[in-house]
Formats: structure tokens, C-alpha cells, sequence
């Protein structure tokens, strides 16, 4: 039985989507204008007329004029005579037309230049883009439980890893080892993709590993185990928390503030977590809706 991670990268590429969007969108208008031009409508007509020549027009002549003269009241001799004139014919026709290629290729290369004219230094940005989103760190949003990946298409068993197939059948999936933890395989195989994925945890493209998110901004991700690192050892024995603020272990409770404080004015509870209003919640409004007013710091009421 294998595990497969449904991976997305949205929530890590907005910036770079929304300027892909843009270039692309300048540059289908600098293409649109480059198509309205003069000079386009010139290299167009030129690239059109590039498909046949004075040469080839008369040849098509003479193998139209050949081909009427063939009836069936003709004696056989008659009739070959002239099969071979039209077979002939059409090998110089042939010929003349693979003689027009290349002046062909010539304008429709001048023609696709004349296009993109301008648009070089988007479509280097948009390369660019393109690499980076596709280096982006991505979010698990789901978890599967699939086909071995030493299993065909078919059903049947193979000798080779079958992963790549596996995961775009399941599409926006990497392949996960449930018995993968810190870069080790707690059965002695061989090590996964550091340690078996979990929804929100983050997917490395680059490293090609799952990891954790990261707990707090000053923690360091372990290259070997792709596990979180606290800048400053955990001491040994009793309980420790980690308070970030100081970037240290302390001996006593402490709750880390999260990142959705509500008001500026409110504070965190540093020992059972959450924000808390500099007045307190008045006791008539135990049936009214109550909203703070951060502007006048105090409680106000709606019915």
C-alpha cells in the first residue's frame, strides 16, 4: 500500500501569480499591436506568397492542360504516354515546391519575430516566474491512500518504481513513506522524502521533502532530518517552554502569541493563550451583543 500527499502551492506563489497574470496580459497586447503594424501585414502577405512561384504556377499549368488531354477513347500506348508525361509533370511540381521551403521557413520565422517583437524581456520574467513557482513551497491539503507504486497501470506487479505514473494519476500528488520519520526508515529501507506527510505540513520541491510547518520564525529546519531546530539546545529533564520572544527555554508555562491579534491594544495571555481587551467584558452584556471600540478602548453595545 502506498500514501500520496495532495500538495498546492497557492498560498506561497499569490505575488507571483499576480504578475504572471500581468505579463501575460502585456504581452498579448504588445503581440496584438505587432499584428495591427504595417510591416506585419507586409512579412504576411510575403509568407503567403512564398507558397508558389511563376515557376510553379506554370507547371500546374501544363499538368492541367496534360490532364485534359487524357480520354478513354486513347489506345493504351496512347494512355501510358501520357500517365508518364503527368507523372513527370508533378515530380517537377514536387520538386519546385520543395524548392520554395526554405524561403517559406525564412518568412514565417521573419513573420513570428515580427510578433513577439518587444516582448523579450516579459517572456524572460515570465520564465522566471515560472521556475520559481515551480520551486515553491507547497501546502498538503489531503492525504491518499493508493496504488502500490510497484504496480502497472493495469493492475499487474512491476520491478520498477511506478511513483511519477501514480502521482499525476492522482493528480497534484507526491508520493509519501509512512515509515519515513527524520530522514530514517524506522524498518531499515530506504528513507523517503524525510518523514511521511500530514495535512498542513509543507512539501520542499527543492529539498524534495515533507516537513512540519515551521513552529516559530527563529527555528532552524535540520538539512538531515528536515525536523525543527530551536536555535538554543532544550535543556535536559524537567518541562521546558520555548519562548520566542527571547529566543530561550524557560521553566515555567509560557504560550507563545499567535498571529491574529485583534486590536492593537489587546494583549496575550502568555500562560492559557489568547487576546484579551485592556477592560474587561462588561456583565450586562451577557444577552447583548458587544463590539469593541479600539478607538475609544472600551465595549460598546448592540442589540
Amino acid at each position: 500500500m502506498a500514501y500520496y500527499a495532495k500538495i498546492s502551492n497557492d498560498e506561497f506563489t499569490v505575488s507571483e501569480n499576480a504578475r504572471l497574470m500581468e505579463v501575460r496580459q502585456e504581452i498579448v497586447v504588445i503581440e496584438s499591436d505587432n499584428r495591427s503594424s504595417e510591416e506585419y501585414a507586409t512579412l504576411k502577405t510575403a509568407y503567403e506568397d512564398s507558397f508558389t512561384s511563376d515557376t510553379l504556377q506554370t507547371l500546374q499549368g501544363e499538368l492541367a492542360e496534360l490532364k485534359s488531354q487524357y480520354t478513354i477513347e486513347m489506345t493504351k500506348e496512347e494512355k501510358t504516354a501520357i500517365t508518364n508525361s503527368i507523372v513527370a509533370k508533378q515530380a517537377e511540381i514536387d520538386a519546385e515546391k520543395e524548392a520554395l521551403v526554405p524561403g517559406q521557413e525564412t518568412s514565417l520565422d521573419a513573420l513570428n519575430a515580427k510578433e513577439v517583437e518587444g516582448t523579450e524581456d516579459l517572456v524572460a520574467e515570465s520564465e522566471t516566474l515560472y521556475t520559481a513557482m515551480a520551486n515553491a513551497l507547497c501546502r498538503v491539503t489531503d492525504m491518499y491512500t493508493g496504488v502500490d507504486e510497484f504496480t502497472s497501470s493495469n493492475g499487474e506487479a512491476i520491478s520498477e518504481d511506478n511513483s511519477v505514473y501514480w502521482e499525476a494519476f492522482y493528480r497534484g500528488c507526491k508520493r509519501t513513506s509512512y515509515n519515513t520519520q527524520g530522514g530514517v526508515h524506522k524498518l531499515g529501507g530506504t528513507p523517503f522524502r524525510k518523514n511521511y506527510a500530514g495535512v498542513g505540513y509543507i512539501y520542499d520541491p527543492v529539498r524534495d521533502a515533507f516537513y512540519a510547518p515551521q513552529p516559530y520564525p527563529s527555528w532552524i529546519l535540520d538539512e538531515d532530518t528536515c525536523y525543527w531546530e530551536a536555535p538554543t539546545p532544550r535543556p535536559e529533564g524537567m518541562e521546558w517552554c520555548w519562548k520566542e520572544d527571547t529566543t530561550e527555554w524557560v521553566d515555567y508555562v509560557y504560550v507563545n502569541p499567535d498571529n491574529n491579534q485583534p486590536y492593537p491594544s489587546w494583549t496575550w495571555d502568555t500562560t492559557n493563550g489568547g487576546w484579551s481587551a485592556p477592560v474587561a467584558y462588561p456583565d450586562n452584556f451577557t444577552f447583548i451583543q458587544g463590539f469593541w471600540n479600539e478607538e475609544e478602548q472600551k465595549w460598546d453595545s448592540k442589540y
